[in-house]
This record gives structure tokens, C-alpha cells and sequence, in this order.
């Protein structure tokens, strides 16, 4: 997989592709400020209109290094909204079930499959026919793996946002 950072000049538009290392890419460690202030590779103007990387693609490699760094983060904010995906849920229940990580970041896993479990069941009446059917599925995929954790769920539950709590604690057999 390739991972880049684009930087649009604002003089002329041309799009410089910087290249990163998956590492880079995934926590955002590289130095912005030098890459907004590069000359542009067409007319060499420092003028940076924007800059833009690529989606977030997380495997086990990189949530082993994320779990076990308090420094790292692959977003600076709401990180565990990036990890709610279906996708990462197997890899997720696995990482909590090994308590291998340091106690901050199980519990942002554990907020991330709460989310999950939200994002499946809040507001149906927004979807499509065929998109609550993937959602029920999804639900019922969550719920069950929800309530094995209800434990451990419960204990990192201060941290959790509210409207989470509200909506996922009842189903989980936990009280809000």
C-alpha cells in the first residue's frame, strides 16, 4: 500500500505527492510545517493552499504500536470514532480480550465497540431499507461480543461520551 500526503501550491495548483512511511501516514508524524513550506515542485512558491493525506487504513501491526504508546495517536481527537468500522472489530476484540495494551487504550477499544453498537442501532429511521438490514446484522454481531465485556465495559465507562452510554449501556445489560 501507498501512503502520501498531497500539498496543493497556491499559486499555481500543481499537486505535489509527498510519500510516507505507513508509520507517518497512520499517526500523522511528520513535520507539517516543513511540508507547507516547501517549494512547490512546478513554480517553486512556498505558498501552500492545502494539504491532504490519504484514508486511514489500520492493521495489527499498527494498533500493536498504538496500544503500547501513549504518545501516539492516529487521530489527535476522537480517536476512537476511527476505530468503530466493522472492520477493525475482530482485530479490536481481540487486542481486549489479550490485555496486551496499556489500560488508556483498551478502554478507548472498548468506548470504539460501544460506538459500534450505536452507529448499528441509533436512528433507524435515517437508512435505507437495505442499510438497516447490514446494520441489524451488524448489530447482532456487536451485541452479543458487547455483553460478554460488560465488565470491563462498565469500569472504563467514565470516559465514554454520554448520548453512547444512554443508547448502547441498556442493551448491554448495563445500567445508565
Amino acid at each position: 500500500m501507498e501512503y502520501k500526503l498531497e500539498r496543493q501550491c497556491n499559486d499555481c495548483g500543481n499537486i505535489d505527492t509527498i510519500a510516507l512511511t505507513k508509520i507517518e501516514a497512520a499517526f500523522e508524524i511528520y513535520n507539517l510545517g516543513n511540508i507547507w513550506n516547501q517549494n512547490c515542485k512546478k513554480c517553486g512558491s512556498k505558498n501552500c493552499a492545502s494539504t491532504k493525506s490519504g484514508p486511514k487504513f489500520i492493521d495489527k501491526e499498527l494498533l500493536d504500536i498504538w496500544g503500547n504508546d501513549l504518545n501516539l495517536f492516529f487521530m489527535s481527537q476522537d480517536e476512537e470514532l476511527i476505530l468503530a468500522e466493522m472492520q477493525y472489530f475482530p482485530m479490536i476484540l481481540n487486542a481486549i480480550d489479550d490485555e496486551k495494551y496499556l489500560d488508556r487504550k483498551i478502554d478507548i477499544l472498548l468506548e470504539s465497540i460501544c460506538i459500534l453498537l450505536y452507529d448499528n442501532t441509533a436512528s433507524s429511521e435515517e437508512y435505507s431499507k437495505e442499510e438497516n438490514y447490514i446494520r441489524e446484522k451488524n448489530k447482532n454481531i456487536v451485541l452479543p461480543e458487547l455483553i460478554k465485556r460488560k465488565d470491563k465495559i462498565h469500569k472504563a465507562s467514565s470516559l465514554f461520551f454520554d448520548y453512547i452510554k444512554e443508547e448502547t449501556f441498556p442493551k448491554i445489560g448495563l445500567q445508565y
